[in-house]
């Protein structure tokens, strides 16, 4: 009977989360007050999907030279710009077509309660990144989003979070071709720090661009990440209209 009653008591709370999905969902399409951008970040070194890191003390000689002789290429990269970049992209993305609208980003990363949000001690540790201006805002702070809207009326706030890979996609090893590889997990929350709507979008860039023996372009990698999280983007709104 406890089992039973586990189970019948999981099934309400997962219909429950459900219903407020479809209403948070229904609420960004239909209401266009704006929503405060608050939190961007995302891992700083950007690994081979399912492998650790690279140490660069591991690299081959004839890889070093390489790397000294030809500035564009590169064995390890990491996300340190491409994640100001991103910030940029996601604002026009998530505008374009009046979708959504997101509060000016001066108004809500000079407010007070901005400043004296608490921080997501867990995105520091992990040593993630963040666009310049931003701080590393904790969603579970209760008291931001009812100070951030008592100060600027702004009564919903978006907190995103990357997760950034590279994927080989064709070939053995590490000579091939690979792609971009991200997931982006976006949260909003109304005034009072409730949850209105959390969905993550995992995909692949559409281009590739070739490696050869674990060596690619940087900036081709970078513009692959950057047209990823374009789509990311733009899938998002799309999921709005389902």
């Amino acid at each position: 009977m406890k089992r039973i009653g586990l189970i019948i008591l999981s099934t309400a709370l997962i219909f429950l989360w459900t219903g407020c999905q479809t209403a948070g969902k229904a609420a960004l399409r239909t209401q266009k007050d704006p929503i405060a951008l608050v939190s961007i970040a995302s891992n700083w070194d950007i690994p081979w999907k399912g492998e650790d890191a690279i140490d660069p003390r591991t690299i081959s000689p004839l890889a070093q030279r390489t790397l000294r002789l030809e500035p564009d290429k590169a064995i390890i990269s990491n996300a340190e710009e491409l994640i100001n970049n991103a910030e940029g992209i996601l604002r026009d993305t998530l505008t374009d077509g009046a979708k959504l609208n997101l509060a000016d980003k001066q108004t809500v990363l000079n407010s007070q309660a901005y400043r004296n949000a608490a921080i997501n001690r867990f995105q520091v540790n992990a040593k993630m990144v963040k666009p310049t201006d931003y701080q590393f805002i904790d969603y579970r702070d209760k008291n931001f989003p009812a100070a951030l809207a008592a100060e600027t009326g702004i009564q919903r706030s978006m907190f995103v979070e990357f997760s950034l890979n590279k994927v080989m996609a064709t070939g053995a090893g590490k000579f091939g071709s690979c792609r971009a590889d991200v997931g982006m997990t976006i949260q909003i929350l109304d005034a009072q720090g409730k949850n209105l709507y959390k969905v993550t979008i995992a995909l692949q860039s559409r281009d590739t661009t070739k490696v050869m023996n674990g060596l690619y372009s940087q900036n081709d990698l970078m513009n692959l990440f950057e047209s990823a999280i374009t789509d990311a983007g733009y899938e998002f709104l799309d999921g709005l209209e389902k």
